[in-house]
């Protein structure tokens, strides 16, 4: 690890990730790979839409510092390498609910754990810091590994949207999950 790795600001630190702040430097080749990437972006709404390095730069901009949106990268412990991101939000501090997203942009590390790491560090975040009372995800049926990395982390499937995303040539459902800080706090065995 460089001298410089060393002094980047983990926010939240795991086994084998840390989650900090996107920043406009990681608007790269390989960002811009990942959303024009078919296999990335199959479940991303940005897929409707060829994805510029300017666009990208004003969303990262966009969210930089907001309150309700807390956008961050996950990157290796072992290397700092950027290979997705993760999303808390929108949060609604009335109601002390937010929404979580995520995507692994480096297929390399599909499979792995590292999206069930990602939302257990974020999940561990809204809950004992925020003070959040729910959090909620929406994943196409298709994505299994979304799917599992919720389910992991303690979240129930709350319902089904039919038919309610369209993928490739078909429409598929959407599949919502739900945690509330109750059940957090009763199975928190997170991995």
């Amino acid at each position: 690890m460089t001298e410089g790795a060393r002094q980047v600001k983990r926010f939240l630190e795991g086994k084998t990730i840390y989650l900090r702040e996107v920043r406009l430097s990681d608007v790269n080749g390989n960002y811009y790979r990942w959303l024009n990437d078919p296999d990335v972006s199959q479940y991303l709404e940005t897929r409707f839409i060829p994805q510029s390095m300017e666009n990208i730069k004003k969303y990262v901009e966009n969210l930089d510092g907001r309150k309700d949106e807390i956008f961050m990268a996950m990157c290796l412990l072992e290397n700092d390498k950027h290979i997705g991101n993760i999303k808390l939000g929108p949060i609604n501090w009335i109601h002390r609910s937010a929404d979580i997203s995520l995507v692994i942009g480096e297929k390399d590390y599909w499979g792995k754990g590292i999206a069930t790491e990602a939302v257990s560090l974020v999940t561990r975040y809204a809950f004992e810091v925020l003070n959040m009372h729910k959090l909620r995800a929406g994943c196409y049926d298709g994505n299994k590994g979304s799917i599992k990395a919720f389910l992991k982390n303690g979240f129930e499937k709350e319902g089904v949207r039919k038919e309610e995303r369209f993928v490739g040539d078909k429409w598929v459902d959407e599949i919502l999950l739900g945690l509330t800080v109750h059940n957090f706090v009763k199975g928190n065995t997170l991995p």
